[in-house]
This record gives C-alpha cells, structure tokens and sequence, in this order.
C-alpha cells in the first residue's frame, strides 16, 4: 500500500530531523576521543587516566536514556530531542573553559547526560512512524555514522589551527542552532500519536509491510529472548565504546603512513574519517536487509565478521589496517538498525519508548566501561590488544544472537505448522 502525501511528508520531517539531532550527538560524544591526545598533553594526564575521564561522560551518556524513555512517554520525542541539543551546548561551552582535569571530568560528565537523552526520543520516533522502518533507521544511523566520522577531521582540524576548545565551542553552536530546527520541524505529541496510530492501520491492511519479527505472544520485560537482546545490546556498546575511544589513537600509532608532510595527529585523525564513513555502507546494508528476511537471522552474519576483523585490527598496519578497521565499522554499524527494530518488536505493548531507554542505558551505560577497560590494556599492552579483547567480546554477543534466532525460527515453525493443519483441517 503506497504512502499518502500525508505520510510521506510526516516520515521525512520525521527523519531529518532525528537524523541532524543523531549527527550532533555523535559529533559531541567522540570530540574528546579524536582530541585525547593534545588534552592528554595539556593536562599530563597518561592514557589508562584519559580512558578514566572518557568513561565519566559515557556513563551520564547511557544512563541518562533511562529518564529520557520516561520523558518521551509524557512530553513527546520533539521536546526531548530539542532540550538534548540545548543541555549539550550549554555543557559543551563548559568543557571549553575548564581549568583542571577534575572539572574536565565534571563537564564532560554533564555533557553526556545531556546528549545521552537524545536516542531513545529519536530512535523509537523514527521505529514507530516510518513505513519502510529498516531504510528509515538505516538513514538515521546513517546521519549518526556522518557525525562520528565528523568528529575527528573537524576536532582535530580546529585544534590545529585555534586550540581544542575552540572545537567545543564550534560544536556547541551547531547543537544550538539544531535544537532551533527540530523544534520548527519534527512532529508535536499529538502529532506523534496520531502518525503512529495511522502507521498501525496501514500496517494491519497491507501484508507486506508486517515486521519480519518473531516475538513470542506475549511480550513481558523479562521474557529470555529480550533479555538476550538487551545482553547483546551491552556488548555492542561494549564493542562500540572500546573501539572508538582508541581507534584514532591505534591508527596514529600503527597506521605508518606519510601524506603530504602532514602532523601524525592530522594523519591519524584523517584516516579515521575514512574508516567510520564505511559505516554509512553498513547502516544501509543491515537496513536493507532487515526489511527483506527475519530480523533475527539478519543480525548474525554482520556479528559473525566483526569477530576475525578485530582480530585483524591488532596486528595489522598501513593499507591493511585501513581494510580491517573499515571492514570492522562496516558489519558493527550494520546490526544498528537491525537490533532497533529487534527492541521495537520485541518490547512489552506501549512500551516503545522505555524500551528503547534501557536498550541505550545499556549500550552506551554500562557498555561504557569499555573506555576504562581498554584504557588500561591500552597502557599495559598497547592498543593492538584492546581489539583482541574485542574480538571475544564479539563471539560471546554471537552465541547470544544464536540463541535468540533459533528461539524466533521454532516460534516460525510452529506458526507454519498450526497454520498447515489449520488449512489442511478447513479443506476437509
């Protein structure tokens, strides 16, 4: 069933303006990791201390997505995707003026809070209202991929010429002037509802729009398959926060590449654009995919290839390097879409937007601590053995996807079978 103009316009205001908020905050959550080295510096602070002061802001990141989920369900995604972007800019011009070490610590933690209640407003806005919700939250990780790959050229490229808080105070404007946007642009409450509503009919009278999901019939909080999901969503941002946090630090120190006589840190922080950006690929790929077979089975080959690509990570240098950490950031950014629409079908009636709060808590909170651990085995063992680490972690969220896929492909069976004698009974 085609959209009506209607839905089109709703789905593409709905969109773009997720998509510039997603950008932003991803933007402002990897600023200190592309600028770790030259505030390391300045502070004197060893790299098990930066990882330290990563993981102060990660946490307020992902724990504040446990309020957010609440304050969606009462205030609507629009006013907290706006306040997100304000709440950020105003901490972000703080972390530029700090001091000492210690109120660094404080601001960035702050900061995080704020841009930590974006997700769960503009994930589960975007899952509830688009039709062709796989290709929708593709775009949106998509945009959010555009804003990590962002973060380190520009960040490092501002530090260069003025000083690294002057890149703060760059970025902070942006979440302003983005906060202004979505206000005048995404959806109301009222509005919300009444699309997600529309979106729910035009679903129930078109078959080939049902999700590709296979929840078990009744959706409780504790049921093992969503448990098993919100496991796998802690080691995702587990894999995620590790890997970021060092990646441009691992590739100024193992990339062993010359251009242009440019800065080392120039050079590292270039070459990690060209990486992330690869994640724009993988969004469309794990998007595209879920829209086309079960979203349980889509997940598992993208898990499967991050395993022997971090490995690869470790060890490699110059152009192989660039492949694996390419190829890595490619199949990580794939299962984004795919694992928002696992929580969007697989979460208790009415609870959308809660569940997506602890989906991101989880994620970007306890996953977090990924910054402090990898800190340490960076400082002990080097960066390479910060990937190998991550590699295990990979093959444990893999036997966890498993699980929940054979559990969703025996609810299939099953339905085929009752709906074989069903049929075969009618014929009689």
């Amino acid at each position: 069933m085609a959209m009506s103009a209607a839905a089109a316009g709703m789905e593409r205001r709905v969109i773009a303006s997720a998509s510039l908020a997603h950008a932003t905050t991803h933007t402002l959550e990897l600023t200190f990791a592309a600028l770790l080295i030259r505030i390391g510096f300045e502070f004197g602070a060893d790299i098990a201390v930066l990882g330290a002061v990563a993981n102060a802001g990660t946490i307020t990141f992902g724990a504040a997505a446990l309020p957010s989920g609440w304050l969606v369900d009462r205030y609507g995604p629009r006013a907290v995707m706006a306040s997100a972007m304000w709440i950020a800019a105003g901490f972000a011009c703080l972390v530029a003026v700090t001091p000492s070490l210690l109120l660094l610590t404080v601001a960035l933690t702050l900061m995080g809070a704020g841009i930590g209640l974006y997700h769960p407003a503009g994930t589960s806005l975007v899952a509830t209202v688009a039709e062709r919700r796989g290709l929708a939250l593709a775009a949106h990780g998509v945009a959010g991929n555009l804003g990590v790959a962002i973060a380190p050229i520009v960040a490092v490229a501002i530090a260069i010429a003025f000083d690294w808080r002057v890149a703060y105070l760059a970025f902070a404007a942006a979440a302003v002037a983005v906060g202004l946007v979505i206000w005048r642009i995404a959806p109301s409450r009222v509005e919300t509802h009444e699309a997600v509503a529309a979106r729910a009919r035009r679903l129930v009278a078109s078959a080939h729009m049902q999700p590709r999901t296979t929840p078990p019939p009744e959706r409780r909080w504790l049921m093992p398959a969503l448990l098993l999901i919100y496991l796998s969503a802690i080691l995702q941002g587990f894999i995620y926060r590790g890997s970021l946090t060092f990646l441009t630090l691992h590739l100024r120190e193992h990339l062993n590449m010359q251009l242009f006589g440019w800065d080392p840190d120039a050079i590292a922080g270039g070459a990690a654009t060209v990486v992330l950006l690869t994640a724009i690929f993988g969004q469309v790929a794990g998007g595209a995919l879920s829209d086309r077979i079960p979203v349980e089975r889509a997940v598992l080959p993208f898990i499967a290839l991050s395993v022997p690509l971090l490995a690869l990570i470790g060890p490699a240098t110059g152009l192989p390097l660039l492949l694996a950490g390419s190829g890595f950031v490619l199949v990580n950014f794939a299962q984004q879409p795919i694992f928002n629409g696992l929580i969007t079908d697989y979460s208790p009636p009415g609870a959308v937007g809660r569940a997506f709060g602890i989906s991101f808590f989880l994620t970007f909170g306890l996953g977090s601590f990924a910054a402090s651990f990898a800190g340490m085995i960076a400082n002990r063992w080097g960066t390479p053995t910060v990937f190998y680490a991550l590699a295990i972690v990979a093959l444990a969220m893999l036997v966890a996807m498993l699980l929940v896929a054979a559990d969703a492909e025996r609810r299939r069976g099953e339905r085929a079978s009752i709906a074989r004698t069903t049929g075969v009974a009618a014929g009689n």
